[in-house]
């Protein structure tokens, strides 16, 4: 008995550093996320957590390598979030319209993707930081993009294989894909419509549109030819 509370004590005990190490790193990613690196200190971070700013350096050493550790864990969450997106296949798919309503519910999915808070301070991380970090964008394509884009290739190659869509470069395809969803969003926030008033929410009517006129423009571009159906 003696041993088996022992074991729950050492169980319980050795989750505890991981926890503490974890909960720093959600609290650095918003200070980071907010402030920008230069501007930020391992003060402003332990302040952010119970955590000291000696416990801050035991676990991690100094703001660097912190900085580091926490690019990468999120970077593993934004795979995770782009390769739950990017799986689902409808079982059976019979031309463009078809293609069409496959393709608009994956650019919903890919766009509340790019639109999370979390997702969009991320890649302005990224951006902003390349710089000082040269390998932050290397880090990005090798453990979202590498990973995730030969699964969007590979459904849009089966919406040509069934006659759905006339696609003859799916990678290609697949850019051009990318390029009208990411647009979207940031068309949205950034540029246009809704640059001073809120976004529009994931599912709105606002967002269902602006996503549907880009898939249509994009199904048009691969649509069959029919013009010799029943000739």
């Amino acid at each position: 008995m003696v041993g088996e509370a022992g074991g729950v004590r050492e169980g319980t005990s050795s989750h505890r550093p991981r926890a503490k190490r974890e909960a720093i790193m959600e609290a650095a990613f918003e200070v980071f996320a907010r402030q920008g690196y230069a501007a930020t200190s391992l003060d402003d971070i332990a302040a952010a957590t119970p955590a000291s700013r000696q416990t801050v350096y035991n676990h991690f050493g100094d703001k660097e390598q912190l900085f580091l550790a926490v690019i990468d864990a999120q970077i593993s969450v934004s795979l995770d979030e782009l390769r739950a997106a990017t799986l689902a296949f409808p079982d059976r798919v019979d031309g463009a319209d078809d293609a069409a309503k496959y393709l608009v519910d994956l650019a919903h999915r890919l766009v509340e993707v790019f639109m999370s808070p979390r997702t969009a301070s991320l890649r302005l991380l990224v951006q902003t930081e390349s710089p000082r970090h040269p390998g932050l964008l290397a880090l990005w394509r090798s453990r979202v993009a590498t990973p995730v884009w030969p699964t969007l290739i590979g459904n849009l190659a089966r919406l040509a294989h069934a006659g759905a869509l006339r696609i003859d470069d799916p990678a290609r395809a697949a850019g051009q894909f990318v390029t009208l969803v990411s647009g979207t969003s940031w068309q949205m926030t950034e540029l246009g419509t809704f640059a001073i008033s809120p976004p529009p929410a994931p599912g709105s009517p606002e967002l269902d549109t602006a996503i549907r006129s880009n898939v249509g423009l994009f199904v048009r571009a691969y649509a069959p030819d029919t013009s010799n159906d029943g000739t």
